[in-house]
Order: structure tokens, then C-alpha cells, then sequence
């Protein structure tokens, strides 16, 4: 008899134990968050004859990225394109002429959230790490304030293909 009460107090503990220790364990790997580099994002506004092709595009305060920066790089390899719409959300829809929208892997490709880098040793805003499959490449922005200008988080395969 003696025996079963403690299984059963082992048992008791052993379960309080867990209960205590699970909360702790989710919350410490709820905190690894991704940083949101690669995420899709569509920009809210596209030019009305479309990305120029070798052009890198950044959206700054994008709801859509939690790193609050839409890229489109180097969009459109012989003419201009617009992200918007794909050959396969085209085709779904019955419209005519998706042949020369892109499809949904060549936006997914070039058009991504990304986030600032690097940048000027005397600018405030905080840069990022780039992660897994993207490369820093400084001075994607010459042009603008402190706080945008710098380098951006570029996707390796397409930093591969640019030559």
C-alpha cells in the first residue's frame, strides 16, 4: 500500500512539476521571433508603367513588414512588371493576357521585406542582421535622410543572378 501512495505522490509531483515548467518553456520560445527579412509584401504604390528593370525599390513605413521596409530588387529582367497581380491570380480570375504578368514565383523573389543593414557610423536609426539567405549589400541606398540610407538585406539567389 505504502508503495502506490508514493508512485502516486512521484506521479503528483512529476506533473505539477511539468505544469510549472511549460509556461516557461513556451514563453522563452515564443521569444525566438523571426525578423521579418524575406516576409511577401505587395507596395502599396507601383508606378504606372511598372518596376524598371536593374532598379532596387524601397517602400519605408510598409504595414505589410514588421520591418517596416518592401523591397522590390531588380524587378522585371527585360521590361518593366508590377507585382500586384500574378500570372496565376490572373489566370483564377478569367482575365486575358496573363502571359506577360509575372508569375508568383518571380515576385516572391524580388519583391520581400527586408530591413536596413548597415549604414553611415554617424546615422541614430539601429540597423539589423540580414539571417539566413540574404546578404547585406551596402549602399543599396545612396540617395535620401540618415535614416534610410545604407545597405538592405538582399536575397543570395538573387544577388547570384544580377551579373
Amino acid at each position: 500500500m505504502r508503495q502506490t501512495q508514493r508512485v502516486q505522490q512521484r506521479t503528483r509531483v512529476a506533473k505539477s512539476t511539468m505544469w510549472a515548467v511549460l509556461p516557461l518553456a513556451l514563453l522563452v520560445l515564443g521569444g525566438c521571433r523571426s525578423t521579418g527579412v524575406g516576409d511577401p509584401c505587395v507596395p502599396e504604390s507601383v508606378p504606372a508603367d511598372g518596376f524598371q528593370p536593374g532598379e532596387a525599390y524601397l517602400e519605408t513605413s510598409s504595414v505589410q513588414c514588421r520591418t517596416r521596409v518592401c523591397m522590390v530588387y531588380q524587378f522585371g529582367a527585360a521590361s518593366p512588371l508590377d507585382p500586384s497581380l500574378s500570372q496565376e491570380e490572373c489566370l483564377e480570375r478569367g482575365l486575358a493576357d496573363c502571359s506577360a504578368l509575372p508569375t508568383e514565383e518571380q515576385i516572391d523573389q524580388r519583391v520581400y521585406c527586408t530591413c536596413r543593414c548597415s549604414a553611415d557610423p554617424d546615422s541614430n536609426t539601429p540597423t539589423c542582421e540580414c539571417g539566413d539567405g540574404f546578404t547585406c549589400q551596402d549602399d543599396l541606398l545612396t540617395l535620401g535622410g540618415d535614416g534610410i540610407r545604407g545597405g538592405y538585406c538582399v536575397r543570395d539567389e538573387t544577388l547570384a543572378t544580377d551579373s
